[in-house]
């Protein structure tokens, strides 16, 4: 955008955020400022002060609300759109919360920010191919903002673009051709109940305590304040059973938000699973003591193998991560805002200058001493996950892998989100040959972080060993990039004791020998 913004940008950002949520930054700030002249237009008014008077109107503010939300979001959505989360439904969600809901045989499905629907109705598709479900009582609600997009919601017609991911199988079986408009079978359309609601609004007679077994919330969160996501993920959290599911969009994370979920990968997505009823999470125990000297960076010598098992497992995640890899800037900088609780981390923090300590002692290979350290600190600030992961990295450095995945297996305990432990583990299980598990910790450190170069290094590592030459110019050539903005005290703490300038010439000629180019 070219000239002043208005001068009541910011009076109009706070109600945005405080009404709706929405974040307001360098981002998305001309298209906020846009949006703002636009409607001072669309409502005759003059002057900032006399639109924002109208806000103090209930209904008048909700309407407009309702308006500026259209603006700012992309309502872009289609039916089965990331098919791998209802194969995930199908095949895991849905027989849990079966066996869970055995007694009532009734369950109950959110879906949130629904747009026009079609995410709302591919789920009454999918629970009506469920032989299993015929007798049950299931309920599906569909909820959105705005009051036009529930109408259309509504109406289940629908133009072929919204259908461009079904088959003409599923075509013919669940809607009905009438000129260029598809009419959506009755059963399913009777099957979804819609309404208009602000998910910020707390309602206590919707968000009812364990009401919901399953909640599809995709795309929402990437819209939000770190406040507004807290908000949210503590209602989603509330409503939810214990055991129950919710599906987020592959470019958003719980991490650093809730503890309460289990994290979950199958069928190539990533999705969780409310803790059940009074579940601890699990503090960290016992802390190894080293024994070895051996050095074991990160970076392991080549294996030439090759296997059917590793291409099924990596494939169905590569276009996923490869999607993410673009993200990456706008992921860290939104999730660098929400700072993770202190009940993530333990009771006590050791002082910023012995962590120094260690990072110095580290920087100079001095591993024995650096564990000394560590094992000077308090008791409390030496079971710090921030520590204990330092502790990890410093085992595994020895050559004491074992002993590296035993933290970090206490610290998965702790809290399934942290990305270093999983990219540790990784490097763990790859050194003792069990690739396909390797992998996985991978793609989930990617999944949280997917700004972190090191396991997309790993991973492309992998993948080039095991023959997925395709994946592994993808996976290289992406921590090629990130690896040039890479946070320093990362590539000190991941790097295996290379510089950043090793690494990235370490990753060029392992590109070059897959046939790849930056």
């Amino acid at each position: 955008m070219t000239g002043q913004r208005h001068p009541g940008l910011e009076r109009f950002a706070a109600e945005i955020t405080a009404r709706l949520g929405f974040r307001v930054d360098q981002q998305n700030e001309d298209q906020v400022d846009q949006i703002l002249r636009r409607r001072l237009e669309k409502t005759g008014c003059c002057t900032i002060e006399e639109y924002l008077a109208g806000f103090q109107d209930a209904k008048s503010a909700e309407k407009e609300l309702r308006e500026i939300a259209l603006d700012l979001t992309v309502p872009e959505t289609y039916f089965f759109r990331h098919p791998e989360h209802f194969q995930a439904l199908i095949e895991v969600a849905l027989p849990e919360r079966m066996k869970a809901r055995e007694a009532s045989r009734r369950l109950n499905m959110l879906s949130a920010g629904c747009a026009s629907g079609e995410e709302a109705y591919s789920l009454a598709a999918a629970v009506a191919g469920v032989a299993g479900l015929k007798d049950w009582d299931v309920h599906i609600r569909g909820i959105d903002i705005n009051p036009h997009l529930m109408k259309k919601a509504s109406q289940g017609r629908y133009s072929a673009w919204s259908l461009r991911g079904l088959s003409e199988a599923q075509r013919a079986t669940h809607f009905r051709l009438e000129g260029d408009v598809y009419l959506l079978d009755a059963s399913l359309l009777s099957a979804v109940h819609f309404e208009s609601r602000n998910l910020l609004d707390d309602d206590v007679r919707f968000w009812q305590p364990d009401f919901f077994d399953v909640i599809f919330c995709r795309n929402v969160m990437i819209y939000f304040s770190s406040s507004a996501i807290r908000a949210l993920a503590e209602r989603l959290t509330r409503s939810l059973a214990p055991g129950g599911f919710l599906f987020l969009g592959p470019s958003e994370t719980l991490r650093g938000v809730s503890p309460e979920f289990h994290l979950r990968h199958t069928h190539g997505a990533f999705y969780y699973q409310r803790r059940a009823l009074h579940e601890p999470i699990l503090p960290a125990t016992e802390i190894p003591q080293a024994r070895g000297r051996a050095h074991a960076g990160p970076v392991p010598a080549p294996q030439e193998e090759s296997g059917a098992a590793w291409s099924s497992a990596i494939a169905d995640s590569s276009n996923r991560i490869a999607a993410l890899a673009h993200r990456a800037d706008r992921r860290a900088d939104k999730r660098s805002e929400v700072k993770t609780p202190t009940s993530f981390t333990g009771p006590a923090f050791p002082a910023e200058q012995d962590l120094k300590d260690v990072h110095d002692l580290l920087r100079q290979e001095r591993f024995e001493d650096a564990l000394k350290a560590i094992h000077a600190l308090p008791a409390q600030g030496s079971a710090d996950s921030d520590t204990l992961l330092l502790q990890a990295v410093i085992l595994a450095n020895q050559g004491e892998l074992s002993q590296a995945e035993q933290i970090c297996g206490q610290l998965l305990a702790r809290d399934e989100l942290r990305p270093g432990a999983h990219y540790l583990m990784a490097v763990c299980q790859e050194r003792r040959d069990d690739h396909l598990s390797a992998a996985e910790h991978d793609q989930t450190a990617i999944y949280l972080e997917p700004a972190f170069a090191m396991p997309h290094l790993h991973l492309g590592l992998l993948a080039r060993r095991l023959g997925d030459l395709q994946t592994a110019r993808r996976e290289l050539g992406g921590a090629l990039v990130m690896l040039e903005r890479e946070e320093a005290s990362r590539i000190l703490l991941f790097g295996g004791g290379f510089t950043r300038e090793a690494l990235m010439r370490f990753c060029q000629a392992q590109l070059d020998r897959c046939g790849g180019s930056r």
